[in-house]
């Protein structure tokens, strides 16, 4: 069992985008510092004590934008300290979170559409925890720059590739499009997960939102940040599949 390190309290009000989308605003207790596991997020939630549970995407983005509305930095930020190893055994921790993508049953995973500059957005459905909770189109990864958020579900949801040290933007993002079959969900679903990585091989790491992973894969840097408090409500969104979808469905997310 985890011990709950002493919590802050924070009260965290992500932007509400789109008309469908309601996320109340509510207050919640987090750990300032991640739990190191080196389990899945599986393994990782049996260890979670009564009462707490893992931060989801929306909660993690919510901590990073607070720190850009004060004129900060958030890769400074002392509460992602664990992802750039600023602790007491330099580990670089990779982040689970609740949030995860799943491929739409009846949709070809390398299925995408494309927007009128031809970048390619793959239809997902957003878990949080192992509920399905709305639809969103995923824009590519291959640590591509975030240049906007649907801060609903914590995910990009626009990329651009721009070099080093594409200011003002502090965040990369990596996707696996085609991932294996969950053996407990028998869905093909990623991990919505945080890291530091290196960008373009410059000496200075920047953050990650990293869907790479499936949720039961395991690493020695594996961890998680400890929260306190309900999940926020959203009523779910849907996404069509229509010619046009793309340009509907970024007009009706909020600005990154």
């Amino acid at each position: 069992m985890v011990t709950a390190l002493p919590m802050e309290t924070l009260t965290v009000q992500p932007a509400v985008s789109g008309r469908l989308d309601i996320l109340k605003g509510y207050n919640l207790e987090m750990d300032p510092r991640l739990t190191i596991t080196g389990k899945n997020l599986y393994k990782s939630r049996e260890l979670v004590p009564k009462d707490f549970r893992i931060s989801t995407a929306a909660e993690e983005l919510a901590l990073q934008l607070a720190e850009e509305a004060a004129g900060k930095d958030p890769r400074q930020a002392t509460v992602f300290d664990d992802l750039f190893a600023r602790n007491e055994g330099q580990v670089y921790v990779f982040q689970w979170t609740e949030t995860g993508l799943r491929v739409p049953k009846g949709t070809q995973p390398e299925y995408f559409q494309t927007d009128s500059n031809g970048s390619k957005y793959y239809p997902r459905i957003v878990l949080i925890g192992d509920k399905e909770v709305g639809e969103v189109l995923v824009p590519e990864g291959d640590g591509r720059v975030v240049t906007k958020w649907d801060k609903v579900f914590g995910l990009p949801a626009e990329t651009e590739s721009i070099k080093f040290p594409h200011t003002p933007y502090t965040t990369h993002f990596r996707f696996n499009s085609n991932p294996q079959k969950d053996p407990v969900s028998g869905q093909q679903d990623v991990a919505v997960g945080r890291r530091s990585n290196w960008p373009h091989f410059e000496n200075e790491r920047c953050l990650n939102v990293d869907s790479d992973y499936e949720r039961w894969g395991a690493g020695s840097d594996g961890g998680f940040r400890l929260v306190r408090g309900s999940v926020q409500v959203i009523e779910r969104r849907r996404i069509s599949l229509e010619a046009d979808a793309v340009q509907k469905a970024l007009a009706s997310v909020g600005s990154g």
